[in-house]
Order: C-alpha cells, then structure tokens, then sequence
C-alpha cells in the first residue's frame, strides 16, 4: 500500500495522463481519479493531453489548500498483481495509453453523446431483446448464438445497443472484433476470443408485506418461528448498466464496470477495452504456459521411454552376452574332458573312440555358434543391436519402448554364398552339413543313440 503526500500525487497527475500514473500503483486510472478526488486534488479535464499534444490552450487547475490535514497523506490502495505475469500488465498500460489519446482526440473534436450507427451483428441481439418478455422483477434476459448475455429492463434496450455499438468501435483499434459463437457473441482477436455480458443493476427497495403474507408470518410465530416469510427487499429496474467480463475468474484482473453515481459506464469505454487487451493477454500467457508444460511433460515422457528401451536393449544384450558365455564354459569343460581321454588313448587304454568324436563334434559346434559370423546373424536374426540408434527430435517416442521377441539364443546358421540367403537349422541338420554326421537315413550307430548296458551283476 503505497503512501504518498497530497503535493507530490499532483505533481504526478499533472505531469503525465493518468493512465501511466495508475500503472505505477497497480490501479485504474479511474480508481486513482476517485482517490485523488477523496483528497481534493485536481485532475487534467477529458483532452486535456490531447489539446497539450496539439498546442490548444489548456488550463492546470491548481492544488487547493486542505483544512482537514488528515487528508494530506494519501494511502493508494492498489491491486495485488504481483502473481501476474508481466506481459499481462504491459499489454493492459499500453493499451490504455494509446486508447486514451484515442478518447481525448474524440472528446476535442466532438460531444461524446452523439449517436454510433449500430453494425448489423448486433441484430439478432436487437431482435432478442425485443421477443423477450420481461421476468417477474421487470428484466429481459438474452442469449443464444451470436446474442450479446444480456439482463437488462426493456427500458434500456437502445443504450445497451448504443453502448454495446460504441465498445465494439472502439475495441476494433485495439484489433478485437464481435465474432459469433454458439453461447454468444464475443470480441476476440486472431487468437482469443472475450467472453462478456451486460447486466442491469437492480434497485433494492424494502419489501412491504402484504396482508396475505402477514397471515402465515403470525402463524409462524406461534411455533417459534420468527424469521418473516417473505423477501427482505423487492428488485426492480434502475438503468444502471454493468459490463462484465466472463473469463478469467479468480485471476485478480478486473472483471466489472459499472455506472456510478456521477460517471456513466460509456465514459469507462477506454478502461473497459484495456481491461479486455489484459484478459486476452492472460489467456495468451496461460496457454502458453500449459503448452510449455505439456511439451516438458512430453519431454519427460520421451526420456522415461528412452531410458526404459535403453534398459529393455541393455538386459537382451545381457541375456545374449551370456548365452556366448555358457557356451564357452561347455567348450572349457569338453575340452578339459578331451584332454583326459587324449591322456588315456597316449597309455594305451584306448576304449573311448566315439566319446571323443562326440565331444569333438560338440567342440566344433560350440565354435560354429560362437563365431563372429554365427553370432553376427544371431543377433540380427534377434533384432539385437548393439549401438544405440540416435534420437529424433522431431519424433519423441521413436526410441520408445517396443515388445521385444523372447530372450535371444545362439543359433546354427546354413549360408547359400550365391543367393546371399542365410537359415536358421537344427543341430542335426548343420552336424551333417559340416559334414560332422553321415546323410544317409540308416540309423546311428548304437553307441550313438544308447547307453551301454550294465554289468551283470555277480
């Protein structure tokens, strides 16, 4: 809460237009003229800058003393914006700047009580109010596709129209123009649009009872009820009009500009249109925002898939790593059993021919399926890979996460070198390709197929 003496407040407002003052304050204009009125200070007259601008001749009206000296400090109660985003107050100071030279040029050049040809969007609102038939309290109420929110007396239908024709005019040098939607009619800009609605205050007056409402009161009382059965006040039309904004609730953006007792609402047309270029601007930052959020959660989403293929990548070339590793543990342990038997054949007890040429085969297998070129097509065959494939910006989830075939496995591979065709074969059928086990159908020998009988027992 800003506190600033009485002299220097009037230096400020008549150095500079009241809008830019305002701005310093996070006030309107019009709420710093209601203080400077409550403090007996002048203000600069409607043109008074636009007439400075052109050289006209212009009167300061000079700080009269006070007799009430509790009156000399002024407190400005000022709107706490600081959570807005900064790009909302700017758009809203510029906007008033340039819309009050705009008002002060009109206010020069001409009175500001003359007609506004009414645009022909406006006609199905016309033609609403006109339909409508007033409630129990005296009001219309209107809306519906490219119809203005309107609660107003019937009374006030042509300055409604005449206010609603003058906002619209303005509001076009500010780029915002009444576009149709199916809830209403809206002033939107090429990327938002501005919900609003006018509204007709009541005027409250004490309800007098009337002697049928009077019974049930008395009956009542005689239960211990003395709350009166009937409404504290009647609502009737009083012609003071209202705008209001139907966007960004709860924002601490202003929302509501109504007639006071000495100023009319069309006279806050330039704050009016302010107030809308600072909604718009709010709902551009806001957007803004959740599109930054979503891309960031995109983002994040894009790295909990890449790290989750990455890992999904990482333990199947595990589970291939070890499927080499055991089968160089069989290889160790058949040729540490080799080497035994090859011991015994050197001392002349030579009775393990076939189980060497077993283990020799077996060897000879291991080393296939463990060869560069074996391993090379397992992989492939797998659909392992093991560089990892670049990420593509423009597409987030291309290194995501896929269902991967089961878990990879060494296999026995026969190469046809002339079609450049490499399938997958059984152990068998690569044992008699190597030329490791005959092609003929006869069965194997016995030795090959069952174990030796038993000794008789003595």
């Amino acid at each position: 809460m800003p506190t600033i003496s009485r002299d220097k407040l009037y230096e400020q407002v008549w150095s500079r237009p009241m809008t830019k003052v305002a701005a310093e304050y996070g006030v309107t204009s019009t709420a710093l003229k209601k203080t400077c009125n409550r403090h007996k200070i002048p203000t600069p007259e409607r043109g008074y800058w636009a007439k400075l601008e052109h050289d006209k001749p212009v009167r300061q009206v000079s700080l009269p003393k006070l007799t009430d000296s509790r009156l000399d400090q002024v407190h400005i109660f000022g709107v706490a914006a600081q959570h807005l985003p900064e790009q909302v107050s700017k758009a809203g100071t510029e906007a008033r700047e340039r819309l009050m030279k705009t008002s002060d040029l009109a206010a020069a050049a001409g009175p500001a009580d003359s007609r506004v040809e009414e645009p022909p969007i406006l006609g199905a609102t016309r033609r609403a109010i006109s339909k409508a038939r007033p409630d129990a309290e005296g009001f219309t109420n209107g809306q519906g596709r490219g119809i203005v929110s309107l609660k107003i007396a019937p009374g006030s239908a042509d300055r409604t129209l005449q206010l609603l024709a003058r906002l619209f005019a303005l509001a076009d040098t500010e780029g915002y123009r009444p576009k149709v939607s199916d809830t209403g009619l809206e002033l939107a800009a090429e990327d938002v649009s501005i919900a609003f609605g006018i509204e007709e205050r009541p005027r409250k007056t004490p309800h007098d009872p009337t002697a049928a409402e009077l019974k049930p009161r008395d009956d009542n009382l005689r239960y211990g009820i003395s709350k009166d059965p009937w409404p504290k006040y009647d609502h009737s039309p009083s012609g003071r009009l209202a705008i209001v904004i139907q966007a960004n609730l709860w924002s601490g953006l202003r929302r509501t500009w109504s007639d006071g007792k000495t100023q009319k609402i069309e006279t806050m047309l330039p704050e009016i249109v302010a107030g809308i270029a600072e909604h718009a601007a709010l709902l551009r930052e806001r957007r803004r925002a959740a599109e930054e959020s979503e891309r960031q959660r995109r983002k994040a989403e894009a790295r909990r898939r890449r790290e989750e293929a990455f890992n999904a990548r990482e333990k199947r070339r595990l589970e291939f790593v070890d499927a080499i590793h055991e089968q160089l543990l069989k290889r160790s342990k058949l040729t540490t059993v080799l080497a035994h038997l090859e011991q015994s054949v050197a001392e002349g007890r030579n009775r393990t021919e076939s189980l060497s040429a077993w283990i020799q085969r077996r060897i000879q297998q291991i080393d296939a399926l463990t060869s560069p070129e074996f391993l090379d097509l397992s992989a492939r065959s797998a659909k392992l890979g093991f560089v990892e494939p670049p990420s593509d910006p423009d597409n987030e989830y291309a290194s995501g996460y896929y269902a991967y075939p089961s878990t990879p496995r060494l296999q026995l591979w026969s190469i046809d070198e002339e079609k450049e065709l490499a399938t997958s074969t059984g152990t068998l059928e690569w044992a008699i390709h190597a030329g490791l086990l005959p092609a003929g159908e006869d069965p194997p020998a016995k030795d090959e197929t069952a174990e030796a009988e038993p000794p008789p027992q003595s």
